[in-house]
């Protein structure tokens, strides 16, 4: 920005020694500099004019654009100051659909009542999806259920949950099903759901990929009685006995009709995940986003500890 102080400090001063005093240089420096200035842009900046240094109108166009960078440059630095204090900010947040309630229920009211100029959104999306656009900087985190990690992504674990199988409480597996001190639900074998009637969703999901690796992993011969494009949607078809299907555990806590549903846990490998929240790997973290984080986690412990006390 030094040639822009020169150049402001010169037409205000209307000399060049008195810009020069101004500035705390010498007037051979002030001068050498002007001359190289207009030789650089190729047209005179000032005119003398009765012993004064007089902006020309390619000064005056010069001084203005010098105007509106030094504003610029002001706002730039105020909005800066805005986010070093957090007065202002954005997080852009990704989740899947099954986790919509807890996240706006629990934990943004919290956010936002801290972080009240925070420009806070919420994306909801299937969980490759949500991958995709942390690693694309799309979004600062992302809320999902993890198998397989990547080198790309930072991990802060969440909770150690499973996929169940979600039956009618009056459904014949209800009572074939054992306990088990190695699972939290009833068990069943894979080879117990042979006959068996489905609601499946669509085959994106991460919980259809499960639900085949199950059921064509152990050639089990099964119907579909019919196709959901929700997780939501597929329970609340198993509340009204239409067949059974596959969940995360955690959304029997959100759907309408969860009296009519019992959990089963599955006796076969690959049933447990870790819930986590995910960042870019060497991202910067506001302040703001990792007390987002650090709330996250801190309300979804405690509504599970309730959950806990409840049943």
């Amino acid at each position: 920005m030094r040639e822009y102080e020169y150049v402001s400090a010169i037409a205000r001063e209307g000399t060049l020694s008195g810009a020069a005093v101004q500035l705390g240089i010498s007037q051979p420096a002030l001068t050498r500099f002007l001359q190289k200035e207009e030789g650089e842009l190729g047209t005179a900046l000032f005119q003398r004019i009765d012993n004064r240094m007089v902006l020309t109108y390619a000064g005056e166009c010069y001084l203005e654009h010098i105007k509106q960078i030094f504003a610029i440059q002001a706002h730039m630095r105020a909005a800066l100051d805005d986010i070093t204090r957090m007065d202002r900010g954005r997080l852009r947040v990704g989740i899947t659909g099954i986790r919509r309630p807890f996240t706006i229920f629990s934990v943004i009211p919290q956010f936002k009542k801290k972080y009240p100029s925070i420009d806070l959104t919420l994306n909801e999306f299937a969980s490759d999806k949500l991958e995709e656009m942390l690693e694309g900087l799309e979004l600062d985190c992302i809320a999902v259920n993890v198998t397989k990690k990547r080198d790309c992504f930072e991990y802060l674990p969440v909770a150690r949950e499973e996929y169940v199988l979600a039956v009618h409480k009056d459904h014949p597996l209800v009572q074939a099903a054992e306990r088990s001190d190695r699972f939290k639900y009833p068990v069943v074998r894979p080879g117990q759901l042979e006959g068996c009637s489905f609601v499946m969703l669509g085959k994106a999901p991460r919980i259809r990929q499960f639900a085949d690796s199950i059921l064509d992993g152990n050639r089990i011969g099964h119907s579909i009685s019919m196709q959901s494009r929700t997780l939501d949607g597929a329970l609340e078809a198993v509340a009204n006995d239409l067949g059974c299907t596959f969940t995360p555990e955690i959304m029997l806590s959100y759907i309408r009709g969860a009296r009519n549903i019992r959990c089963l846990s599955l006796d076969t490998p690959g049933t447990g995940y870790e819930f986590s929240l995910l960042y870019r790997k060497g991202a910067y973290l506001p302040p703001s986003t990792q007390d987002f984080l650090e709330m996250f986690r801190s309300a979804f412990r405690s509504q599970r500890e309730n959950e806990a006390v409840y049943e």
